[in-house]
């Protein structure tokens, strides 16, 4: 019935090893996951981090506990979190959560134990900024286990416990969707696979804001640029001085938009729209000299 590991050497090396798995070593023990996110204030792209406010919430079955539950008259009873066994997760894109809630878990009649904790503060999160300000990305909240492989605990969603509430601070994002899914995670130095949970949120940035603040600001530049051909081709100081102006007007809002973003080895949408638009630039002032 117990699962001992003292013949794998483990990455994380669990606290509850002693404990065995609730099933029998063919079984796998089914973990039912719900997480609610209560807030989402603020994605970093610089930092490639998000401000999340979350509940967590695990079931599990353990048929352990029957003597237990027949000689209490507290139904559900708790205990602390590191007596019973549990599924070891580490959430390993966390920066710097914060937990609330102490670490117990309650235990039912029908022998079902309930973890709850909630999480607050930034999360790691991998942004695709190619389309950027059109752009639609996926936050994570990545879940794992250093001490089972999926042949031992499996991951299963709760869906009536998954969700997002309505009234979230994040400004300039929709959220457009919610998805999660349970696969295995190969870690290198061990050549292992664990058990791993993902619960993601997809969300799209209101680009707007953006195009008036932008690229209609650029595209004046641009036609400004154009009263070259309007000038008389006998004043060539007007042309080159009015060419040069908008050429640096360009290179300087770039470089202002650019703080909002991290060093990338791609160009964004935004950077096309503002390359392409020097290159015109360009091109009426060679045409004025």
């Amino acid at each position: 019935m117990a699962v001992t590991q003292d013949k794998k050497k483990h990455w994380f090396i669990p606290h509850d090893q002693a404990i065995p798995r609730p099933n029998d070593d063919p079984e796998i023990t089914q973990i039912l996951v719900g997480i609610y996110t209560l807030d989402l204030a603020k994605i970093n792209e610089v930092e490639q981090t998000v401000y999340i406010d979350f509940y967590l919430g695990l079931q599990w079955y353990d048929s352990r506990f029957d003597s237990a539950l027949s000689n209490t008259n507290l139904s559900p009873y708790q205990r602390k979190l590191e007596e019973v066994w549990q599924p070891n997760l580490h959430i390993i894109n966390q920066r710097n959560l914060d937990k609330e809630l102490d670490e117990i878990v309650h235990i039912n009649s029908q022998e079902i134990v309930t973890y709850r904790q909630r999480y607050y503060g930034k999360l790691a999160t991998s942004l695709d900024l190619r389309r950027f300000p059109f752009d639609e990305q996926t936050i994570k909240i990545e879940l794992i286990s250093f001490s089972y492989s999926p042949e031992e605990i499996h991951f299963v969603e709760a869906e009536e416990l998954n969700g997002i509430s309505p009234e979230i601070s994040l400004v300039n994002w929709s959220i457009i969707g919610l998805s999660s899914h349970s696969h295995a995670h190969y870690l290198q130095p061990e050549q292992q696979d664990y058990a791993r949970f993902d619960y993601e949120i997809k969300v799209k940035r209101h680009s707007s804001f953006y195009a008036w603040r932008v690229l209609f600001p650029v595209a004046l530049i641009v036609f400004m640029s154009d009263l070259v051909f309007w000038l008389e081709p006998t004043q060539i100081i007007p042309q080159i001085t009015l060419a040069t102006a908008t050429m640096v007007s360009l290179i300087t809002y770039q470089f202002i938009l650019r703080q909002e973003l991290p060093k990338m080895n791609y160009l964004t949408a935004e950077d096309k729209v503002i390359v392409g638009s020097m290159l015109l630039v360009f091109i009426a002032l060679v045409e004025s000299v």
